[in-house]
């Protein structure tokens, strides 16, 4: 059995205020580990790493949709989600 894929793209590319748009899990994989620990231990951001986790093992288009979602809402959540153009 095959390991996680993190180079799977995700949906849409995702822009946090800082830093460059998060474009595969891999990336938001290393958004997320280069968090505080103060902040990357919160609920949200811990439902968006085993949302990440799910949809590298599964690779299918629900996991990483909700995947990318989970990252949009912590981001949002925390302030730190680019506004769309």
């Amino acid at each position: 059995m095959p390991g996680p894929d993190w180079t799977i793209k995700l949906p849409h590319p995702v822009a946090p205020v800082r830093g460059d748009a998060l474009q595969t899990l891999a990336d938001a994989r290393t958004y997320i580990a280069a968090l505080p620990p103060g902040v990357r231990h919160q609920d949200d951001w811990v439902r968006a790493a085993k949302m990440l986790n799910a949809a590298a093992e599964s690779g299918t288009g629900l996991a990483i949709e909700q995947a990318t979602f989970a990252i949009e809402r912590a981001l949002f959540f925390h302030g730190l989600l680019a506004p769309r153009d």
